[in-house]
């Protein structure tokens, strides 16, 4: 119909990190004090291995999967390969965790 908006509504961004003192700093809350409620920073509990455990699956991820397939002879071919497995993991590569779906699919079935 006319006049009447499909956008779905946006599912919240949640920045996770862990407690290293450059993400405790005023420098870095200031990026999250904006006025929109779905960018918001969650930082890791203290000695909590499983969320950990996710971060480190990926690096091994990237690395094994990706990065040591290839030649890496500077830090913009380092950025570039980065960038293009994030790309592949986030909207082609199926996961396990997810039912053989990619992290954007599911992402963006949080709304529908």
């Amino acid at each position: 119909m006319q006049g009447e908006s499909s956008a779905r509504p946006r599912c919240p961004i949640a920045v996770v990190t862990d407690n290293g003192p450059c993400f405790r700093s005023a420098v870095f809350a200031r990026a999250f004090t904006g006025g929109d409620p779905l960018l918001r920073h969650v930082r890791t509990r203290v000695r909590s291995p499983q969320t950990k455990g996710v971060i480190e699956r990926f690096f091994g991820t990237l690395k094994y999967e990706h990065l040591y397939r290839g030649v890496i002879t500077d830090g913009d071919t380092l950025s570039v390969e980065i960038n293009w497995f994030r790309q592949i993991y986030n909207t082609i590569r199926p996961h396990q965790a997810l039912g053989d779906r990619t992290p954007r699919t599911d992402y963006l079935d949080c709304a529908g």
